[in-house]
């Protein structure tokens, strides 16, 4: 329903959300708040006949007046369903403010609504829940570059699926990780928030309700990159532009990856479903896996390829255990032979230096072996006094715990691709350290098992073509 423009309508601050916006709109024309927008709304899925009485009364173009709201974000920002489930946005009972300038001046802005923004970036400080508490505390310097960083991410996500795909993955890192923080966790080098365990237990359908544990909890997974956008602007894509130091980069990498084929005997077989991180560095979340397999399978091509024979991005996946994820353009750059740029490079060093630390483990053995287990033997299962592992559903989530600690790889690769890695870390959090135990014997039985059988066929296949 179109009506007559106020007269005074004033600009939209960048950032504010629609009901800030009507508010301050009806405010400077003396009218009651309900007569530009019903007080019940929440600045996402605002019917049209509403939003466009909203643009009409401030002159605003409905492209400009839907701005205003949640909607313009992906799914990943605004969440799922009518419910606006599982994605950052924050439950509708759950208002986030500025102790220093909402207050005074009544500022919101659209982003305080989830947890990508846990501080008031004009402020400097950390939000708080509203009717909570006034104090205002100082947000460290690395706090406010990482909400700037996600700020650009929330924006850059309308358009560009990488965007997403990078919130949907910290997302899910968060969450794995409010699960099992404890109050003595530390970030390396910065000072952590206040923590409320409680708060970060409660992140489920949505994100933890408390401002500081939700900003801890980015610092402990978020990105490290000043900006995503520039970061992604100046990383050569496939079909891009590639320097001649991108180049000289990637025959480097292949020249040390020949010296360890001909000296080390490193092979392939040798690459997990996902990359170690690096020594000394925190065990990345269930939630990285994808990135970790991407760079295993630029790896992969990479050994290969030194090893005198070239295979497929598609080959080299299905010989990881997962076939049909999405290519990156790390694998496409080392499959063209484009170049490899620097950070790529970084990553591919440290886990090659970590496979040939832990004496070059046959991965592709252990996925062969370990995928066809689908029982716990009768030792263990008489062994094993936890309850967590009586049934069928805890003897899965078991041998899930054995794959993705003995392959390195996800459960994706596994024979229950269905079964969240999050499931697993769970798991991890509830065994006791006696079930550990067994389990971890029972692994290490049933590889040397298969090796032993490995070594049996091997010595009789020497024999028959030596002695016919």
């Amino acid at each position: 329903m179109s009506a007559s423009p106020l007269p005074v309508r004033p600009d939209p601050r960048p950032g504010e959300p629609l009901t800030s916006y009507a508010v301050r709109l009806a405010d400077a024309n003396g009218i009651h708040h309900s007569r530009v927008l019903p007080n019940y709304r929440h600045d996402i899925d605002i019917p049209a006949t509403e939003l466009g009485r909203v643009a009409s009364l401030a002159g605003l173009d409905p492209a400009a007046a839907s701005r205003l709201t949640m909607n313009r974000y992906p799914l990943i920002v605004r969440g799922h369903g009518p419910q606006r489930r599982h994605g950052w946005r924050l439950h509708r009972s759950v208002t986030w403010i500025c102790p220093s300038c909402t207050p005074t001046t009544g500022r919101r802005d659209l982003l305080w609504q989830t947890a990508l923004m846990p501080v008031c970036l004009r402020c400097g400080c950390y939000l708080v829940r509203a009717g909570t508490s006034d104090a205002v505390l100082p947000a460290s310097a690395r706090v406010l570059e990482l909400a700037g960083t996600l700020a650009e991410l929330a924006d850059d996500a309308i358009d560009n699926p990488s965007a997403r795909s990078v919130l949907y993955r910290l997302r899910r890192r968060c969450q794995a990780r409010a699960a099992t923080i404890t109050g003595d966790a530390k970030a390396r080098g910065v000072t952590l928030p206040p923590l409320d365990i409680p708060a970060a237990r409660n992140w489920g359908a949505y994100p933890s309700p408390d401002p500081t544990t939700v900003a801890a909890l980015l610092l402990l997974t978020g990105p490290r990159t000043r900006s995503h956008t520039k970061d992604q602007a100046a990383r050569p894509h496939p079909g891009g532009k590639f320097t001649g130091t991108d180049h000289e980069r990637l025959e480097w990498m292949l020249t040390r990856v020949r010296h360890h084929v001909h000296h080390d005997g490193l092979r392939p077989d040798h690459v997990p479903s996902m990359l170690p991180p690096p020594m000394g560095a925190p065990a990345p979340g269930p939630g990285a896996w994808l990135s970790r397999t991407r760079a295993a399978t630029a790896l992969y091509l990479l050994i290969a390829e030194a090893s005198g024979s070239r295979v497929t991005p598609e080959a080299a996946m299905a010989a990881l255990g997962v076939p049909g994820i999405p290519t990156c353009s790390l694998i496409d750059a080392v499959h063209t032979a484009h170049g490899l740029p620097d950070r790529d490079t970084d990553v591919l060093n440290a886990a090659l230096d970590q496979l040939i630390a832990d004496g070059l483990v046959d991965y592709q053995r252990r996925r062969d072996t370990l995928r066809a287990v689908t029982r716990l033997p009768t030792s263990a299962r008489r062994l094993l006094a936890n309850p967590l592992v009586r049934d069928r559903t805890g003897e899965t989530l078991a041998l899930g715990w054995i794959w993705t600690r003995y392959t390195r790889g996800p459960m994706r690769a596994s024979r229950w691709p269905t079964t969240p890695d999050r499931d697993i870390a769970a798991f991890d959090t509830r065994l006791d350290p006696e079930s550990k135990l067994v389990l971890a014997e029972t692994a290490q039985q049933l590889l040397a098992d298969a090796d032993a059988i490995h070594a049996t066929q091997m010595t009789w296949a020497t024999s028959k073509r030596r002695y016919g």
